[in-house]
């Protein structure tokens, strides 16, 4: 007996939005372990940069996503007729 295709196997699963238990906790690991080290790490890439640019880059790349909001795309509905400004007369500005 196997699924159907396009059937979860688990329709109570996971609500949409919600984060993933694993990656909640570490990354709530990784902020405790970053606590006060900040610094320190600005001083290793800026060491970094200068003798080895090319390892600079990659874990500067590596690092954005912890400091950085993921990006979500939202698409948005306006059930309502468009209007014409109304400084505009006969479509055409005034």
């Amino acid at each position: 007996m196997g699924y159907k295709k396009g059937v979860s196997g688990n329709p109570k699963g996971r609500t949409k939005g919600v984060k993933n238990k694993v990656t909640t906790s570490t990354k709530e690991v990784f902020d405790a372990m970053m606590q006060g080290k900040m610094e320190h790490v600005s001083d290793v890439l800026d060491i970094l940069r200068v003798e080895n640019p090319g390892l600079f880059l990659k874990c500067y790349t590596n690092l954005l996503p912890f400091f950085m909001a993921k990006q979500i795309e939202t698409e948005v509905t306006i059930n309502e007729a468009v209007k014409p400004p109304t400084w505009f007369k006969d479509g055409n500005p005034t």
